[in-house]
């Protein structure tokens, strides 16, 4: 994991949040001077599961591409391909906050515990927090982000 410090890609992405560190594309970016092991797990999290839908959505950009020259049926939109592995992540992420909101919006809550119950109720996010204090315990008996471990909180 990559994590680049004093970063100006973090001051800029993360300038109206209340948090410092952000993960973009499996590196991560913190306005700190120094990440605690805490932080360093939550964020290894993430990483985790940006690889394993990347290389999900390889593997169906790659699909796509070969059913399309199967029926004969390509063109120059395919490059669109592209931003399916890079942008999965971030897809899945939104989408799931989005209707989390919407749903906790809907119970009459205010704005902001809305915002505040929706993000810590993301799979990634509760993966994250869950697995984020796991550096106290001895390396034998730590847990780990593993491909698609995220699933099991839903």
């Amino acid at each position: 994991m990559k994590v680049y410090y004093n970063s100006k890609i973090a001051k800029v992405v993360t300038f109206l949040a209340d948090f410092a560190t952000v993960m973009l594309f499996g590196a991560v970016f913190t306005e700190e001077k120094k990440l605690s092991e805490r932080d360093k797990f939550h964020e290894a999290s993430h990483v985790e599961q940006y690889e394993t839908l990347f290389g999900s959505g390889l593997a169906l950009a790659v699909g796509i591409m070969f059913t399309c020259f199967a029926f004969d049926c390509y063109g120059w939109w395919m490059l669109a391909l592209i931003f399916i592995p890079l942008l999965l992540y971030y897809a899945w992420y939104l989408i799931e906050f989005v209707v989390r909101f919407i749903i906790t919006l809907a119970k009459q809550k205010g704005w902001k515990e809305a915002h505040d119950k929706a993000y810590h109720a993301i799979v990634f996010e509760r993966e994250a927090y869950d697995l984020e204090n796991e550096y106290r315990k001895p390396c034998q008996e730590r847990r780990y982000a593993s491909s698609f471990s995220f699933l099991k909180y839903y």
